[in-house]
């Protein structure tokens, strides 16, 4: 069986800023490649992660630590970009990286 690709990414939403560092960061350690657009709407942070099949749980897991997982969706996460503010194409890897640096110092 072949599925459609590209695979939809998984949403999350964070209440603070706070929340979204700790999962951006928790993401950056246990997949520092991963594709992840983030974005503001009413007071909120929305993350898109495009993560490969075999890697969703880990996403997942790590996200949900943080944050509300809201599903599975490029159009729900087009809707929050759309009518909010976008912030990053790359969040894991820019935001985790220099999460990453600070916190070793």
């Amino acid at each position: 069986m072949r599925l459609k690709y590209p695979v939809q990414p998984l949403v999350f939403c964070f209440s603070d800023v706070t929340a979204l560092c700790g999962a951006v960061a928790e993401l950056y350690r246990v997949y520092p490649g991963v594709k992840a657009s983030l974005c503001l709407y009413r007071g909120q942070y929305f993350l898109a992660v495009h993560s490969k099949l075999s890697m969703r749980k880990a996403v997942f897991r790590a996200a949900t630590e943080y944050g509300l997982y809201l599903g599975p969706g490029r159009v729900l996460y087009s809707f929050f970009e759309e009518h909010g503010r976008g912030i990053s194409k790359n969040a894991v890897e820019k935001l985790g990286a220099a999460l990453h640096k600070f916190d070793r110092g």
